[in-house]
C-alpha cells in the first residue's frame, strides 16, 4: 500500500508539470472558503461559529498611530509629557535641604542622645582627660578637698598607730576615694608586656621592677578554659581592672573602689591608644615602650574627689 502524496503549495500557474502524477499535470488546490460558505470539514453543529473576520477597532487609525490612539512621535523628538517630567526632576538646593533636613536632624539626635554608642560616650571622657591633664601640669599641688578637722585627724592618727598603717592610708580610706596607681599594656594574643606607667618614680623608670607584676596579672586574666576576667581583687584595698581591645589589653591597678567613671575613662584611653598606634600594632615586634608611656600616664591622673561623709 502506497502512501498518499501530499498536495504541493498553491502556485499561480496551475498548468505546471507534476512528474509524480499520471498525465504529468499538477492538480490545483481547493480555494479557501469564504466567510459565508460552510466548510467542507465536518464540524459539529453545537460548536460556536468562528469569527468571520477580525474585530475592528473603534475609530479610524491613521498610519503611525498605535492601537491606544496616541500618536507616535517622530524619531529624535521628546514628547511634551516626558520633557515636563524631566524638568520637574531638576530640584534646587533649597528644596533638597528642605527635604533632607528632617532626616539629618533625626539621625543627629539619635547619635547625640543615644544611650549606647552615643557621642557623649566619647566626648565626656575626652573632656575629663584633658582637664585632668591641664590641672596636673599647671596646678600639681591643688587638691579637690579641704583638710580634715582636728578631731578627725587625731582619731585617724590613733587608728593608724594601732593598725600599723600610715595616716595617709587611713585618710584615703575614710574619704572613700579611688586612684589609679599603675597601668599595664599587654599584648592581646600573647599577654606580653608592651608598656607601663606607675606612680612610683622608681618603678616607672625600671622595667625590671614591674615585669613581675605584669606577669602575675597576665596569668590571672585568663583561666584554664580561656575565659577573660575583667576585674581582679589583688588585696583588701587594691584591685585590677582590665579592658580588652583589638590589639592590646589595658590593665589598671586601682586603689580604692572604682565606679563607672573610671571604667569609661579606661575604655577611652584604650581606644585612643589603638587609634594612634594601629599601624605599629599590626607590625609584630614594634618597640612602643617609651612611646606609649605618655598615653598611660594620663590614666594615672584618674582619681575621685573626697566625699563630705566621714565615718
Amino acid at each position: 500500500m502506497t502512501s498518499a502524496t501530499l498536495s504541493p503549495f498553491p502556485v499561480p500557474q496551475s498548468g505546471l508539470a507534476d512528474p509524480s502524477r499520471p498525465g504529468g499535470r499538477m492538480r490545483g488546490l481547493r480555494p479557501l472558503p469564504t466567510p459565508g460558505e460552510p466548510s467542507a470539514v465536518g464540524i459539529p453543529a453545537d460548536w460556536p461559529q468562528p469569527f468571520g473576520e477580525m474585530p475592528a477597532v473603534a475609530g479610524d487609525l491613521e498610519p503611525g498611530m498605535p492601537v491606544g490612539g496616541e500618536p507616535v512621535p517622530p524619531f529624535g523628538e521628546v514628547p511634551a509629557a516626558a520633557a515636563m517630567a524631566d524638568a520637574a526632576q531638576d530640584f534646587t538646593d533649597d528644596e533638597l535641604r528642605e527635604a533632607f533636613g528632617p532626616i539629618v536632624e533625626h539621625a543627629v539626635r539619635r547619635a547625640v542622645y543615644a544611650k549606647e554608642n552615643g557621642i557623649d560616650t566619647y566626648l565626656e571622657p575626652m573632656l575629663r582627660a584633658a582637664i585632668r591633664r591641664a590641672l596636673a601640669e599647671y596646678a600639681p599641688a591643688s587638691r579637690p578637698f579641704q583638710p580634715p578637722g582636728v578631731l578627725d585627724r587625731l582619731i585617724w592618727h590613733i587608728r593608724a598607730l594601732f593598725t600599723s598603717r600610715t595616716y595617709e592610708e587611713i585618710f584615703f580610706e575614710k574619704t572613700r576615694r579611688f586612684q589609679v596607681e599603675e597601668v599595664f599594656l599587654l599584648d592581646s594574643s600573647t599577654l606580653a608586656l608592651v608598656s607601663f606607667a606607675s606612680c612610683d618614680p622608681a618603678r616607672h623608670a625600671s622595667v625590671r621592677r614591674v615585669v613581675g607584676t605584669a606577669q602575675r596579672l597576665a596569668a590571672q586574666l585568663r583561666d584554664s578554659s580561656g575565659r577573660f576576667h575583667p576585674e581582679l581583687q589583688l588585696s583588701a584595698v587594691h584591685r585590677a581592672i582590665a579592658r580588652r581591645g583589638r590589639y592590646v589589653i589595658l590593665v589598671a591597678v586601682v586603689r580604692g573602689r572604682a565606679n563607672e567613671l573610671v571604667l569609661a575613662d579606661l575604655e577611652f584611653a584604650l581606644r585612643r591608644i589603638e587609634d594612634h598606634f594601629r599601624d605599629q600594632f599590626v607590625q609584630e615586634g614594634s618597640a612602643l615602650l617609651h612611646e606609649l608611656q605618655p598615653f598611660l600616664e594620663d590614666c594615672l591622673l584618674i582619681q575621685s574627689p573626697a566625699t563630705c561623709a566621714v565615718s
